[in-house]
Formats: structure tokens, sequence, C-alpha cells
């Protein structure tokens, strides 16, 4: 249990300053605060969230091969990672069965963008050398917006 604390602890210190979180939370409340007024902008903060973290903030140079395995525990590092991925996904699965009122249409629809959203982030990665493509980060992104939509479903 610590391995994996400290590989999330790890995982957000490599990911984000502490400035660029506050400045993400603080974008978070204003949009929060507008979301009546404007029912999409939360769709599109998280859409945004996910594109800045993985592909925005990252300089190019960064490498590495792709990763084609299902990795569910192979080191806690890893497993935070994917962790991570699901958590970054969660908002935009939560906020976009909002708007599809939570119908199942609308819950599949969601997942299926999630998944090209995440297919998209990794190819990108690839092919612009920000980051390593890796299929860990479809599933789990995927996974976080379907979790995200049920949770939402689910709510009363």
């Amino acid at each position: 249990m610590i391995g994996l604390l400290q590989g999330l602890r790890e995982g957000i210190d490599g990911n984000l300053s502490a400035l660029e979180a506050a400045a993400l939370l603080v974008l978070a409340a204003l949009v929060w605060l507008a979301r009546k007024r404007l029912p999409v902008l939360p769709v599109v903060y998280s859409v945004f969230l996910a594109l800045y973290i993985t592909l925005l903030r990252r300089a190019p140079g960064y490498d590495e091969e792709i990763r084609w395995h299902l990795a569910l525990w192979s080191g806690a590092g890893l497993w935070a990672g994917n962790l991570l991925n699901l958590a970054l996904f969660l908002p935009l699965g939560w906020t976009a069965a909002g708007l599809a009122k939570c119908r199942i249409k609308g819950i599949l629809f969601v997942v299926l963008f999630a998944f090209a959203l995440s297919l998209c982030c990794e190819t990108a990665q690839y092919l612009l050398g920000r980051g390593q493509a890796d299929s860990n980060d479809i599933f789990f992104n995927t996974l976080g917006a379907a979790v995200g939509a049920a949770l939402r479903a689910a709510w009363p």
C-alpha cells in the first residue's frame, strides 16, 4: 500500500507542478460555477484537462517505445499510473453523461468518445514524441470515463 501511495505521489509530481495544479483547480472552480449557464463547459474542460496533461504540457523528444501489453499489477508505480489515468477521465464520463441525460445510448457514446480521445492522445504522443504511447492508458482512460458515466447514471 505504501508503494502504491508513493507511486501516486510520484506520478502526480511528475505530471503537474504545484502552480499548474492550483491553476487547473481554479479553472475547474470557475467552470463549476458557470455550468448552469453553459452546460457543455464541464465536458470541454474535461477534454482540455486530458489533452493538457497527456500532450500539451510535454516537451517534444520524450521518445520511448509503444507498450502493447495490458499490465494490471506489474508494479506499484505502473498501477499508480493506471489509477491516475482512470481518475483523469472520470470527470469526462460524469459530465458528458449528464449532458446525455444518462440514457444508455448516451452513455455508450460517452465511452466511445473517451476511447477515441484516448486513442488520439496516445497516437499523438507517439507521433509527436510527447509521452509514451501505452495500451494501458487507453484501457484505463476509457474505464475512467465509463465509471464516471455509471456513477452519474446511478446518482439520485
